[in-house]
């Protein structure tokens, strides 16, 4: 689990510091620099990386995706900022969604799990959640599940 963290701090403060280093043309910071910032970065840091996967366990997964929501927005999500502002709200708590629209769903088991890891603020968030469709987690998940 602490590798994923230090992925994710990789990818939002030292990719930051060596693009930096690059455009003025100096070389890239060390490891050590990278990590020396670390606390800074993970305490703006607001990225996760969402799985699903078909049935009721989460191997092999069926696609995956990168939602970066601060410093700035983007990753490999196909809406970061809907589903940005719908995690705000939750603090970037997956498990913390609920189904809000109304929507009814069939009755048809056709289970989906959907695994979250990341950070948010200064936390270090993980969850898996297994729904009885994708109607389910579509109804639950909203734009943060549209993937």
């Amino acid at each position: 689990m602490a590798s994923i963290a230090v992925i994710l701090v990789a990818v939002t403060g030292f990719g930051q510091q060596a693009a930096n280093a690059a455009s003025a043309g100096q070389p890239p910071p060390s490891a050590s620099a990278a990590a020396s910032g670390a606390s800074e970065v993970i305490a703006s840091a607001k990225a996760l990386v969402l799985v699903v996967g078909q049935g009721p366990v989460l191997v092999p997964p069926s696609r995956a995706v990168v939602l970066q929501c601060a410093p700035k927005g983007g990753g490999t999500h196909p809406r970061p900022r809907e589903a940005c502002a719908v995690l705000a709200r939750v603090d970037g708590d997956v498990q913390k969604l609920k189904s809000t629209n109304g929507q009814v769903c069939p009755t048809i088991y056709e289970p989906v799990t959907v695994s979250s890891v990341g950070v948010w603020d200064d936390h270090f968030l993980l969850s898996i959640s297994t729904f009885g469709n994708p109607c389910e987690l579509a109804s639950t998940l909203g734009p943060v599940g549209s993937f």
